[in-house]
């Protein structure tokens, strides 16, 4: 219920104009698709267009949408006419008067043609810094473009979460998942860092660190689809975290039951201090930069992709650009929060 007020919320005081939001996308994908063929059970999802904000019971379809039975596996549940109607609205208002979100580089995002949308990971249980990105993707390229990103699972355990996440376009994080979407053709977002990135220490948000997880770099490899950096700084100062512990995660047994592999300790609003990432939160109103990098292309090679040293040199070479792009904009930034320009 919190999820639909705040999407419709989001679209009464926002109402996208004639941008790129609203041209067609000629090879969206069908939208009634089950599991294993990429079908999707989820009913008719046809949304009324036209009338008032809560005309004809607007909340009441986006409460019953939530409730849906939602197959996290199936490229075919993800919704543009749900991203349209109430996300985009939503995520770009937030965006654009609460974050005042910037976006650099957003030439080199590949007009056509899979890509891997690699990017670093802030923002706790929330994850603001995603939902920000993705409005300004979706403005840009239209909805209707199939666009996908791996989820974690302990998000997809959440009801009326899952469903939103996977109409958006959110799929389990597997590798069979990821390659799939390339293999459509079609974008994907991906975090590598995943939780230890999301919920690192304050004191470390400038740094790039994905734990030596190389998957992405295999992916790439397998597939030949271009790596697309992308860095954010903004998004770890929506609250603060001043210690994150791995050790205290297995003490604790989080690390079993929800393979979220990191507890932190957090300082926010309206908590003051609290513990563990799953308690949702009131964001500072942090300045949200992006920089979108040059595509780098590693290649078509599924042999290079089973040998270490090579992976091993592209997730050095990749981690190095990100980590040089996320420096340029720490440099800029003056003050945490207020964001203003040095």
């Amino acid at each position: 219920m919190l999820v639909a007020f705040c999407l419709v919320i989001g679209r009464v005081l926002y109402r996208p104009d004639g941008d790129a939001a609203s041209a067609p996308w000629d090879g969206a994908l069908p939208c009634r698709l089950d599991a294993r063929s990429d079908r999707c059970a989820c009913g008719d999802r046809t949304i009324p267009e036209g009338g008032g904000m809560f005309a004809g019971g607007d909340m009441m379809r986006l409460v019953d949408s939530l409730g849906e039975e939602v197959d996290p596996d199936s490229l075919g549940c993800r919704d543009p006419q749900f991203i349209r109607r109430y996300a985009l609205p939503f995520f770009r208002f937030v965006g654009e008067r609460y974050f005042r979100a910037e976006m650099e580089g957003e030439e080199h995002v590949p007009r056509t043609g899979p890509f891997i949308a690699v990017a670093n990971h802030n923002g706790g249980p929330m994850l603001p810094d995603c939902w920000v990105m993705a409005a300004f993707w979706w403005a840009s390229l239209g909805p209707e473009r199939p666009a996908y990103a791996m989820v974690h699972d302990a998000a997809l355990a959440v009801p009326g979460l899952r469903s939103f996440l996977v109409k958006v376009g959110g799929l389990r994080g597997t590798r069979a998942n990821a390659e799939r979407v390339l293999r459509l053709g079609a974008p994907l977002l991906v975090y590598p860092g995943g939780e230890l990135d999301c919920l690192k220490s304050f004191w470390r948000r400038h740094t790039i660190d994905f734990h030596g997880r190389t998957g992405f770099i295999e992916l790439a490899l397998r597939t030949g689809a271009p790596i697309l950096p992308v860095v954010n700084v903004g998004g770890h100062e929506v609250y603060f975290t001043v210690y994150s512990s791995q050790r205290l995660a297995r003490w604790t047994g989080m690390a079993r039951l929800t393979r979220v592999k990191t507890l932190p300790v957090n300082i926010g609003l309206p908590w003051g201090l609290w513990l563990t990432g799953f308690l949702p939160y009131l964001p500072l109103p942090a300045k949200f930069v992006y920089r979108v990098g040059e595509p780098i292309h590693l290649g078509h090679d599924a042999r290079r992709a089973r040998d270490r040293r090579a992976v091993q040199d592209a997730y050095a070479r990749v981690t190095a650009v990100m980590q040089d792009m996320l420096d340029d904009l720490a440099r800029r930034r003056r003050m945490p929060v207020l964001g203003l320009a040095a």
